[in-house]
């Protein structure tokens, strides 16, 4: 077993600074079906954090059996919410088309499928509109996932749409490696989703996602590839273009890269 004395030092440095800064009334732990969460909840509990629930962001639009076993697992441990995005994916897709590609379609979508949703169950499990109250939601992101984010990630920062909530990235100084070895370590159950697509899978909107990666989930996990089949064939009826596709007309949206928490693969691939 590996030491991570020094790792969860830090941890617990980032932790004290943003309760003592923060001064939060509830403590949220993100929980999305990937290895980053995995390690993230890990570690809040080991601190000996007091979560107060488990949030996990079902966008509709990734592998169903992510948001499942999310649902299992962190069920069991205690208090668990979902921000759920029901069928706003959809019906987006059959109103206007597919999100498109690159960073201004993926800013779009998160708004969407996990901001919004994100913000309104916060409301309605947390905040319950009353005054005050202070949510802090532990997040995975790491600096080692990009060069960018080694020099501009920051270990906590408010929700810019809505200052009471404020992202924690618990894990801020930890490396993949040490991730991969302390889940091990303590022996923590791995979505199985992750484990198979070394991501979470619980967002396959395609506006980061490759063709290939598309395909390779489709092969583990067909009822899902079928499902996104149809879809695709019917938003390229309706207007012309597909998933992943570059949005054929030009696109206004904002270019530069928002506030992602809880979207770091793809704002890793962006930066």
């Amino acid at each position: 077993m590996g030491d991570f004395s020094n790792l969860l030092s830090s941890s617990a440095q980032i932790l004290r600074q943003a309760i003592e800064e923060f001064k939060p009334t509830h403590i949220v732990s993100m929980v999305s079906g990937g290895k980053d969460s995995s390690a993230s909840d890990q570690v809040a509990r080991e601190l000996g954090a007091e979560i107060d629930l488990r949030m996990h962001g079902n966008t509709r639009c990734g592998i169903p059996l992510t948001s499942e076993w999310t649902r299992d697992y962190y069920g069991n441990l205690g208090e668990y919410v979902e921000a759920d995005a029901g069928t706003a994916y959809e019906d987006y897709v059959l109103r206007k088309g597919f999100f498109g590609k690159g960073i201004a379609a993926h800013g779009f979508a998160y708004r969407i499928l996990k901001a919004t949703p994100f913000r309104k169950a916060v409301s309605k499990h947390i905040r319950q509109g009353k005054r005050n109250v202070r949510v802090m939601l532990i997040n995975g992101a790491r600096k080692d996932e990009s060069e960018n984010r080694q020099k501009h990630l920051q270990t906590f920062r408010r929700d810019p749409a809505c200052p009471n909530n404020i992202w924690v990235n618990l894990i801020h100084e930890w490396s993949q490696e040490d991730r991969d070895e302390y889940l091990r370590s303590r022996e923590t159950p791995i979505n199985p989703v992750a484990r198979e697509l070394c991501r979470s899978g619980e967002c396959m909107c395609g506006t980061m996602q490759t063709q290939q990666e598309r395909w390779e989930a489709a092969a583990i996990y067909p009822e899902w590839g079928k499902w996104l089949d149809e879809l695709d064939a019917e938003a390229k009826r309706l207007h012309g273009f597909g998933w992943g596709d570059t949005f054929p007309r030009i696109d206004r949206r904002q270019g530069t890269l928002p506030f992602q928490p809880m979207c770091k693969d793809c704002v890793g691939r962006a930066a």
